[in-house]
């Protein structure tokens, strides 16, 4: 399977090679060995545009050809290429499956002493089992994934700027930029930001008029980079190159002499100020009480703490360093307007003055800035039109506009199409809307397009056409812009109502140019829309934000097309800002982000399913699990999980009544072990999309236009006649099909047991080739459509693939060994991994005065208590009846993610009078994993399942209500939860 799936080409043929310039930046990355799997390598070539950086950086440098990137999937693999051939550099991702990678740098370094070995990990957590840093000394650094994959080109450049900085700092002057900093998390932060912006300074101290030879000299001088994580190496390094440096950027606490020392960074920079006063220094901290000291210094200082770090390191670069924009000006040299890329450029041009635009034009400005940025084909197609060739201003400037958005979609072609607003393809799967990153829930569904297609799976199934749904994505790059052009940072981080930030994203401008290309997309696409979030940190393996974000469907049947575009504007907008709502903000705080590097793309897909007059639904749709965390009654882990319901899978993620089964074993249904067990376990209901209200605008609640709705609707309709059975109350008795008199009931009958759709079959290769892609364990979305019109396939929809979250492992809990007089509870039937020790608060729901019908203002009462416990950093033990974060107030406790932030183990505890299902097919479950919260389900009369009530309520309470009791303990409890027999208990303290 390695080799099936290629990087994409670089381009190549678009420059020339320049001699005379070798003796700078002579030693190059010319073969680059990338070691991950599949999924890691795909998202990083193809939603990263890594190829596209490459390309573009070695023709800035005059380079005959970019680096040649080979990408094995396991160490095995990589250390046969190792001993074969020669590389440059190699980079590995943290998993790898069949070795650790400290195990794979000692190989590689018994093969290659001297090979530059990087690591790349997906989360700190990773590196932190690694922490003996012994087991990291083989690495010539390690780098954080954070969602932008110019980390990736850091890294090369930052192994290159080793390689060159005596020789070109001796020969060519070049200038240095050092970069303090021992944190693995901040400075793959900080380096992408830096080389961008180095870049963009470097073109900019190009003189206009200049020869070519001169601007290729600058731009291969351009500043190198260095790293040090320590005092020592920062004065080593400042000794050095002190004559050579351009800025220093430095953190306050890293190891000075073995030891990390608050203020080393102060010490070292004072230091250098006394060598180079003039130096453009700057300190980033946490620590608020070095601020004075710097500023004595005459050093710039960031709060490292700050919403807005990045941006101010980004002002800082700008204020001292100075970055070269294309500058519009009049004639008289007054500033009318900046274009910092090609995208703004041509958004400058159509607003621009004619008196600007002719004094450019008549001066070759334009393609004087293109040939300092590399565009040398676009600057030869302009120069030699003269201005004379116009009859208008205006011809010339239509002309502008035109060559510079052909250029910049020719540059970008690669596997998912540039969206055109000439020649857009309504039957293309994916294009590509802006620039920027396609986010994790695009990149995924990208990713398993390409599976797809290399595996031929489309007709794979007799009758049903395996697909990803026609999508279009609107990249992170508009995000950015409609941010930056409607002034929102301050509102999005600082305000803690969603409504104010719905209303102020709703009133917001989109940015220029792409309402037009959302128009030409809606001039070709008439049918329902679902408007999905796919953020950059959205469907990775330890973050997975399943639900957190929000998802609007839209009818897209109005007689306006005006009317049809503001609908969809507005959804975009508010999945915008739901980026930034309180219920992302606590999910992004629990997993260790920073709201302000969340960027979001939007996903606009068609809604698979069929119109029926006034509604549209599928005729089913689910979730799959590669892995069972809840095997039961002959099913086992390892043949994954499925949940099924009719009509939107809005049903299935929300946790309502839907069937569950394992794909390989589809006739093990342990829910619908009786009728009495089918009456009440079956879907009774289901969600569709109402298409009677094509004027309706989308509002705060994403629900709005989603209709519930009994099964008579699906049996009129005909969708309840492929899922359906009917319940005779005369004779006690469920038929399979729906035509015969009694109620009707979804039990996948005809599915699952006569196989008139091959479900089981689809979904168990998906799994398989899911996890053969990604690496890891997946959890992937679906929807079916099976009224297709007549000798037309059935249609299975592709919706997303993620991972699924991975947890710590521990050691095999015994509950047989455990004394009933030490235990809270306990239970077999635990979802999570690990050992908790730091939780002495518990928040429980009273079961003698627990009312169904008061949950909502149970969960109001929770999210008081948890805010008071988070003010004061203290984590707690949640318990309760029902399902918790369930959609529905009559199944359990609706709680969002901000009104439980500080819960570190939940317990579902049933009732006497009060069983309910657990829902372990919701994104609620999703995320629990993801974070590590661990999640125990107490079911009466189960062995191994109890919970000591008593014991609770005989405990002095901090806070109590009518129906919560908040409890603190003196020692903290011990909670277990072996997550390979799904077993989980609570200790009381010692």
């Amino acid at each position: 399977m390695e080799d099936r799936i290629h990087l994409p080409q670089l381009p190549g043929g678009v420059g020339r090679h320049f001699a005379g310039f070798q003796h700078l930046m002579s030693r190059r990355v010319q073969k680059i060995l990338l070691v991950s799997s599949l999924y890691d390598s795909y998202i990083l070539e193809e939603d990263g545009r890594l190829s596209d950086l490459l390309s573009c950086e070695y023709l800035e440098l005059n380079l005959s050809q970019p680096p040649v990137m080979d990408r094995v999937s396991s160490a095995g693999h990589a250390l046969q290429r190792i001993a074969k051939q020669k590389y440059d550099l190699v980079i590995t991702a943290s998993r790898l499956g069949d070795m650790d990678p400290a195990s794979f740098s000692r190989e590689v370094r018994a093969l290659d002493p001297d090979l530059t070995i990087v690591l790349l990990a997906y989360h700190l957590r990773e590196l932190t089992r690694m922490q003996d840093r012994r087991a990291l000394s083989d690495f010539s650094g390690i780098f954080l994934w954070t969602g932008d994959v110019r980390i990736l080109l850091a890294m090369i450049k930052l192994a290159e700027d080793r390689m060159n900085v005596d020789n070109d700092t001796s020969i060519g002057e070049v200038r240095v930029i050092l970069l303090v900093e021992d944190s693995v998390r901040f400075y793959s932060s900080f380096l992408p930001l830096i080389y961008t912006e180095v870049m963009k300074q470097t073109q900019s101290l190009m003189e206009e008029g200049v020869n070519m030879s001169h601007k290729l000299l600058r731009m291969r001088a351009r500043p190198k980079i260095l790293l040090a994580n320590s005092f020592e190496e920062g004065v080593e390094l400042f000794s050095r190159y002190r004559n050579y440096l351009l800025g220093v950027i430095s953190d306050a606490r890293f190891p000075l002499g073995g030891v990390k020392e608050e203020a080393a960074g102060l010490t070292f920079l004072r230091l250098i100020k006394e060598a180079d006063p003039g130096l453009a220094c700057v300190l980033q901290t946490s620590n608020l009480k070095l601020a004075d000291e710097a500023h004595h210094l005459g050093v710039s200082f960031i709060d490292k703490g700050s919403p807005h770090l990045l941006f101010e390191l980004r002002r800082f670069l700008l204020s001292h360093l100075g970055f070269g924009d294309f500058v519009f000006r009049t004639p008289g040299g007054d500033e009318v307007g900046r274009a910092a890329d090609l995208r703004s450029m041509v958004d400058a041009l159509r607003t621009i003055s004619e008196e600007s635009l002719q004094y450019h034009a008549s001066r070759n400005h334009f393609s004087h800035w293109l040939r300092a940025r590399t565009e040398f084909t676009l600057a030869s197609m302009i120069r030699p039109v003269g201005i004379a060739e116009f009859a208008t201003i205006e011809e010339l400037r239509n002309y502008l506009i035109t060559t510079f958005s052909e250029h910049r979609e020719l540059i970008q072609r690669g596997v998912i199409a540039e969206f055109s607003r000439l020649n857009f393809d309504e039957s293309f799967t994916c294009v590509r809307i802006g620039g920027g990153s396609l986010g994790g829930k695009a990149r995924g569904l990208a990713f398993i397009n390409a599976m797809l297609a290399e595996y031929e799976v489309h007709q794979k199934f007799e009758g049903v056409r395996v697909e990803v749904p026609p999508m279009a994505v609107i990249g992170t790059d508009i995000f950015d812009e409609f941010m930056v052009r409607n002034r929102l940072d301050d509102i999005a981080l600082e305000s803690i109502k969603d409504e104010e930030i719905a209303t102020a994203f709703l009133h917001a401008r989109m940015p220029l140019g792409i309402s037009d290309d959302l128009c030409v997309f809606l001039e070709h696409v008439d049918y329902p829309l679902a408007i999905r979030s796919s953020s950059l940190l959205e469907d990775s393996q330890y973050q997975p934000f399943a639900g957190i974000y929000s998802t609007y469907m839209i009818s897209n049947n109005h007689q306006d097309l005006e009317v049809r575009l503001d609908q969809l504007c507005a959804a975009i907008k508010l999945v915008y800002a739901s980026t930034y709502f309180k219920a992302a903000k606590a999910y992004l705080r629990a997993t260790g982000s920073r709201t302000e590097e969340e960027k979001m793309a939007v996903v606009l897909q068609k809604v698979v399913g069929q119109c029926f007059g006034q509604r549209a639904y599928p005729s089913f749709a689910g979730v799959a699990h590669s892995h069972n965390f809840y095997p039961v009654t002959g099913m086992r882990a390892e043949e994954g999980v499925a949940l099924v319901a009719l009509g939107l899978g809005k049903m299935v993620v929300e946790g309502g009544n839907c069937l569950r089964f394992s794909p390989d074993q589809p006739r093990i249904l342990p829910q619908f072990s009786s009728t009495d067990d089918v009456l009440e376990n079956s879907q009774r209901d289901f969600f569709a999309l109402d298409m009677s209200q094509p004027e309706r605008m989308p509002g705060l609640d994403p629900d709005t236009g989603i209709l519930r709705l009994e099964l008579d609707a699906a049996l009129q309709d005909g969708p309840l006649a492929h899922v359906g059975s009917v319940y005779s109350p005369e004779n006690d008795s469920i038929s399979d099909g729906v035509h015969r008199p009694g109620v009707p009931l979804v039990t996948f009958a005809h599915v699952l047991k006569t196989g008139i759709f091959p479900l089981p079959e689809i979904l168990s290769f998906l799994l398989q080739l899911g996890v053969k892609g990604m690496g890891c364990h997946v959890e992937l979305e679906f929807a079916v459509n099976m009224d297709t019109p007549p000798g037309e396939p059935s249609r299975f929809g592709f919706l997303q693939i993620r991972p699924m979250a991975s947890a710590r492992e521990t050691g095999s809990l015994d509950l047989d060994q455990l004394p009933q007089e030490r235990l809270v509870c306990s239970t077999s039937t635990a979802l999570g991994t690990g050992i908790y020790e730091d939780v002495a608060d518990i928040i429980y729901v009273r079961p003698d005065t627990f009312d169904a019908g008061q949950t909502v203002a149970i969960a109001e009462e929770v999210g008081r208590i948890n805010f008071k416990l988070k003010e004061q950093g203290r984590s707690y033990l949640l318990i309760g009846p029902g399902r918790w974060g369930t959609a529905d107030p009559w199944l359990g406790v609706p709680v969002d993610w901000d009104q439980i932030s500080e819960a570190r183990v939940i317990v579902e505890a049933e009732l006497k009078d009060f069983r309910v299902k657990p829902s372990q097919g919701t994104h609620f479950f999703q995320n629990l994993t993801a974070l590590q919260i661990g999640y125990l389900t107490i079911r009466r009369r189960q062995p191994h399942h109890f919970i000591d009530w008593p014991w609770l309520d005989s405990l002095p309470a901090a806070a109590e209500s009518s129906f919560l009791r908040h409890v603190h303990l003196d020692s903290a409890l011990v909670i277990r939860i072996d997550g390979q027999t799904a077993r989980g208990a609570v200790l009381k303290p010692d």
